[in-house]
């Protein structure tokens, strides 16, 4: 769970500084949500595209 919370942490503190930089507006859109899960199940798990993706 330390995992979760660290990663909810890292990307909510990269939008706050977005949003205090004028870059990223105070209000949400179904957009800005997707993109901030995204970011979180990144920091998570990176993605790695299959084809690029090493097999056992």
């Amino acid at each position: 769970m330390h995992e979760l919370s660290d990663a909810i942490r890292q990307v909510t503190a990269k939008v706050q500084r977005e949003i205090d930089q004028g870059r990223r507006s105070r209000s949400i859109d179904a957009v800005d949500l997707v993109e901030v899960l995204l970011a979180i199940a990144d920091q998570l798990e990176p993605f790695v595209p299959e084809s690029n993706a090493k097999t056992p």
